[in-house]
């Protein structure tokens, strides 16, 4: 972590104690205590902040308790899925240049001329293959159900809303016949031949 000008071991508590009134007039650690609010309020979690920030969970935590923050699990829940699928997509898109380097390592293998070049480039594609297989992430059951779950609710909520903005904007119940009618009619199934 880099030290500031004027930075004391103890500054951290006193960015904490000054308040976040004085947050920009006194130097880069109220600065760095601004950080922490902003993030925080952005719904990041503690250890994400502290991952950022490099300041300690528990300054962070302290900073946040000065500001009137607190850290809610679900949030921080949510951070962690949304950190575990970044860290899953960072990792395929890595298995996926190890697959295009594999390409080129078969290229290779099939222009040599020595055994030795040959030798190299089976290895390369040996090691290669090796590297992909274990950076190709792996969605267990329960993860494939976890999500389908999800799914699901957004889309059983999406339904509900849907129905209640259909409800109050014609003031019919949706399974109503006259809702089946306007339904109908907005569809063009009901068209009379004229």
């Amino acid at each position: 972590m880099p030290k500031f000008e004027g930075e004391t071991p103890g500054s951290i508590g006193n960015e904490v104690s000054a308040g976040a009134e004085v947050a920009v007039e006194t130097g880069p650690v109220q600065g760095r205590a601004e950080m922490v609010v902003v993030l925080a309020q952005q719904g990041i979690g503690r250890n994400e902040i502290s991952r950022r920030t490099g300041i300690p969970a528990v300054s962070v935590s302290r900073i946040a308790e000065a500001n009137g923050i607190t850290f809610d699990g679900r949030q921080v829940e949510v951070a962690l899925r949304a950190r575990i699928a970044e860290l899953k997509q960072a990792q395929a898109g890595i298995a996926l240049g190890l697959h295009e380097d594999i390409a080129v390592a078969r290229m290779l293998l099939r222009t040599a001329r020595t055994h030795r070049d040959y030798a190299f480039a089976a290895k390369a594609i040996s090691d290669l293959t090796q590297s992909a297989q274990r950076m190709t992430p792996e969605i267990s059951e329960q993860e494939a159900l976890e999500e389908t779950k999800d799914f699901l609710k957004d889309f059983a909520a999406d339904l509900r809303a849907a129905r209640t903005s259909f409800e109050m904007e014609y003031g019919i119940p949706l399974e109503s016949p006259e809702a089946t009618k306007l339904a109908r009619e907005q569809l063009g199934l009901d068209k009379q031949d004229d």
